[in-house]
């Protein structure tokens, strides 16, 4: 059984370095409501975007 509900409500996103957590939340993603990532691909992704805004004002 997976119970993430307590999440859902306070948080957009839920970090985690389980990657059996990560496997199982994937397979849920819809019913959850809430994004399940590993915190160095969260990093990536966010900085990626970042550098990308930053580009964009700069043209």
């Amino acid at each position: 059984m997976l119970y993430i509900s307590p999440v859902r409500r306070k948080a957009d996103i839920f970090l985690t370095t389980d990657d059996r957590l990560l496997r199982k939340t994937r397979r849920h993603r819809k019913v959850l409501g809430v994004k399940v990532m590993n915190p160095l691909r969260w990093l990536i992704e966010v900085t990626e975007y970042e550098n990308a805004a930053d580009d964009a004002l700069r043209d």
